[in-house]
């Protein structure tokens, strides 16, 4: 091809923003390691060499962490924390220097043998989590093999600024090490939405395109590209009318991040006066002061299972009172709801063979469809041990501000009144322990189509009722958004979806209970006037999107929110409605 030509390849839109740069292809030498035989009076030696680049890893990592409480987005500190417990796994220590003196090998073949085995061993399992915890160890493994062969270790410092870096897929500490003003974009082959890599690009905002082919790009002969990451596009040599287009589109955003950016401490009003209460999403409990200062009112959304998910064993009843008492009292009278555990299914606790909790998951065994399997409510409430040590921890810690209990995964009425009896049974027991504990909402999560159509009925059963748009599209339309082969059905704007949060909002407004929307649709600026004019008036999104959610609704009125609402009903085609939507908002937004 020429090089004048322009080229345009669509992909995965993974993080969104405009990135213009020079292409860079990035490749590990990790493939090509040479295996060599250790001399047995040299194994000690190789033993210590091996300890020192873990030695220097964990500093790698403590480094980064240190710098990224102080500056950087929470989510990558949760991330360099699993980072830094691989670290110190048996798996990565004790294990290695076994084979190490067992095998009397060089210790980079026993490292890269043992992830080739552990990806092998994964690579069937449909199972997000796991999945994930392999991309992990393939990061860490990467930084261990980083400080035993230096000189094959790649340095961001050689890399251009301005470059838009080509890779078949990321691992976490790759896009946390990049900086925004180095890195104008990632293109892969491989990776997902919901990636560890994924989450960090769009927290730094470097945008983001997956499901490219990378060996295709490397035929073509380019100078520059376009990285188009809300529409998926990857534009080599783009001719100068295009150029122009994008650098006014990056220059747009730009200036509509600064705006944004010191509009935080505003209320959540609509320009006529209706007042919209801005949640935040939360995963770690040290996050609370980085999302009120973010202009949060309270916790929408606590994810308690992802205190515990890299951990061996379930937490006690008392770990559990201390985290919750302590996140409440640091609310000060804010709301936080928390989610009861919503494990089982494709997140699991990676519990060790011989522990207590071990049998949990033993008994479940593989699921072939653990997204449709024994997950959240359905787990809890077949194992009420679990589900009766935390809901006296949360009890013991309502009396320190305003806790309120969420239940997953809700598909019949009966689980949740389960639930509310349990709850009642617990606080009879505290209370005749001498434990004081208050009143406390409890709310159902609507989130598969079950819940949906008898929204009239949950309702009336509940104190709040909470849409995770996330999960309910995927159920709703059958589309996995993470597969790469039907993400493109994926459409949060499918007029079923529409439809759907309309119904509930209506039955819920008939029998005068609040109603919070979270998932990313939340977070969405075309969504956002849509959800307002179907009458949402409560969001819970990332403690970094609530400036652009607080921005978006500032910028309309309720009556022209529920004018848009109105015609967005009125659509059948999914992409038709995306177009109608996509430029009502842009207009005003």
């Amino acid at each position: 091809m020429s090089q004048a030509e322009e080229v345009i390849l669509r992909g995965l839109p993974i993080s969104k923003g405009i990135g213009i740069g020079s292409p860079v292809f990035f490749f590990n030498a990790d493939d090509e390691i040479p295996e060599i035989s250790i001399a047995k009076k040299e194994v000690e030696k190789e033993v210590e060499r091996y300890r020192r680049a873990l030695f220097l890893s964990r500093q790698d990592v403590e480094g980064l962490q240190k710098m990224s409480l102080n500056e950087g987005p929470p989510e990558i500190v949760a991330i360099l924390g699993t980072h830094l417990e691989m670290l110190q796994d048996p798996l990565i220590t004790t294990v290695i220097e076994d084979k190490i003196r067992q095998l009397q090998r060089n210790t980079e073949s026993i490292v890269h043998h043992l992830i080739e085995e552990y990806k092998l061993k994964f690579s069937t399992l449909q199972d997000h989590y796991f999945q994930e915890r392999v991309r992990d160890l393939i990061d860490v493994s990467r930084r261990i093999l980083g400080h035993l062969r230096p000189l094959d270790k790649v340095q961001w410092v050689d890399i251009p600024h301005h470059s838009v870096i080509l890779a078949h897929e990321l691992v976490p500490s790759e896009t946390i090490e990049a900086s925004g003003t180095q890195v104008s974009a990632f293109v892969t082959s491989a990776g997902g939405i919901t990636s560890h890599a994924a989450i960090i690009a769009r927290a730094k905002g470097i945008p983001y395109v997956a499901n490219v082919d990378i060996k295709l790009l490397k035929r073509i002969e380019m100078q520059s590209m376009i990285v188009d990451g809300s529409q998926g596009l990857v534009i080599m040599n783009p001719q100068r009318s295009t150029l122009k287009k994008y650098q006014e589109i990056k220059k747009g955003h730009l200036e509509k991040f600064r705006l944004i950016s010191h509009s935080s401490h505003l209320r959540g009003e609509t320009v006529d006066g209706y007042e919209v209460r801005i949640f935040a999403n939360l995963e770690n409990p040290k996050e609370v002061d980085f999302l009120l200062k973010n202009g949060a009112e309270g916790v929408g959304l606590f994810r308690s299972e992802y205190l515990f998910l890299s951990k061996k064993m379930f937490p006690t009843e008392e770990e559990q009172f201390q985290i919750y008492r302590r996140m409440a009292k640091n609310l000060k009278g804010r709301p936080l709801v928390i989610r009861i555990f919503d494990i089982g299914g494709d997140k699991k606790i990676d519990v060790l063979p011989d522990s207590p909790d071990a049998w949990y998951f033993q008994t479940i065994g593989v699921e072939t469809n653990p997204a449709l399997g024994c997950r959240a409510i359905r787990f809890l409430l077949r194992y009420p041990n679990l589900l009766h040590s935390q809901l006296r921890a949360i009890l013991r810690a309502s009396v320190f501000g305003e806790v309120q209990i969420l239940v997953p995964m809700v598909s019949d009425i009966s689980e949740l009144r389960t639930v509310r009896q349990k709850t009642q049974e617990i606080r009879e027991e505290l209370e005749r322990e001498g434990i004081a504990t208050a009143p406390i909402s409890i709310g159902c999560m609507i989130e598969v189509p079950s819940s949906a159509i008898i929204c009239d009925a949950l309702v009336q059963e509940s104190d709040f009722v909470s849409i995770g748009t996330n999960d309910l599209v995927q159920y709703v339309l059958a589309a996995d958004r993470s597969n790469p082969a039907v993400s493109d059905l994926y459409f949060a704007t499918h007029p079923s979806i529409l439809r759907l949060i309309h119904m509930i909002v209506t039955s819920a407004n008939r029998f005068c209970k609040p109603v919070i929307v979270c998932g990313e649709s939340a977070a969405d600026p075309m969504m956002v006037p849509v959800l307002l004019g179907l009458g949402i008036r409560e969001f819970s999104v990332s403690a970094r999107h609530i400036p652009l959610v607080k921005h978006t609704i500032r910028k309309w009125r309720i009556l022209e929110a529920c004018r848009l609402a109105e015609q967005a009903l009125e659509y059948t085609v999914a992409q038709d409605l995306r177009q109608f939507l996509s430029a009502a908002t842009d207009a005003i937004v």
